[in-house]
């Protein structure tokens, strides 16, 4: 999973998670009612680092709805920070952040 994040976040630029949290809300602002408001709970979890709240709640909203290539960016940077958080700090490293980190990236582009 590491690898195909790290593929995924060659053309990404180092986004902070208030950038990343900016992103997620945009990509998302013309999605329905629910998807919105769900996309808007994940932003503040994100950018207080629980990582693993904003990945479960995403991992929510990608089961709900096909993404077009924008909401797939804004949720790739959303993995690529959340890998980056956890290289800088293991301890954010937990068993329940790994699974939704993986059901994400495979919800969002498929098993290859």
């Amino acid at each position: 999973m590491a690898l195909a994040v790290a593929v995924a976040g060659c053309s990404a630029r180092n986004p902070t998670p208030k950038a990343t949290a900016e992103q997620l809300d945009k990509s998302f602002q013309t999605a329905d009612a629910l998807t919105t408001n769900a996309v808007i709970q994940a932003t503040p979890a994100l950018q207080d680092s629980d990582y693993t709240r904003a990945v479960t709640i995403m991992n929510q909203v990608v089961q709900s709805q096909n993404m077009n290539e924008a909401q797939k960016q804004a949720v790739d940077a959303l993995l690529i920070q959340t890998r980056k958080a956890v290289e800088q700090n293991p301890k954010l490293n937990n068993a329940q952040l790994y699974e939704a980190m993986s059901s994400l990236l495979i919800r969002v582009h498929g098993e290859n």
